[in-house]
């Protein structure tokens, strides 16, 4: 179950556009800690853009905590990994 609540930002991305990126087959996952809790970075696609998910579980639910358009790095990591997964998926 998805939680409708993230903290607002300057790309206006609405809580629709930004669960997207969950649909993407070809996402990366980060998982780190921060004050205790588990937290989760998720790079993908959505709307026809790479865009960074943050978000955290509690009691089954996912939350939301941030969405925005990812960095010029991030879309580089997005794109190498989609790129060799392709090659991969080829031999």
């Amino acid at each position: 179950m998805m939680k409708r609540i993230f903290r607002t930002n300057k790309s206006k991305m609405s809580f629709e556009d930004a669960i997207d990126v969950f649909n993407d087959k070809d996402r990366i996952q980060y998982a780190s800690n921060r004050n205790g809790e588990e937290r989760f970075k998720v790079l993908g696609k959505a709307l026809q853009a790479i865009i960074v998910v943050i978000y955290t579980t509690r009691d089954l639910i996912v939350r939301i905590i941030s969405a925005r358009r990812a960095t010029k790095d991030e879309r580089r990591t997005y794109l190498t990994k989609k790129l060799s997964n392709q090659d991969n998926d080829t031999k």
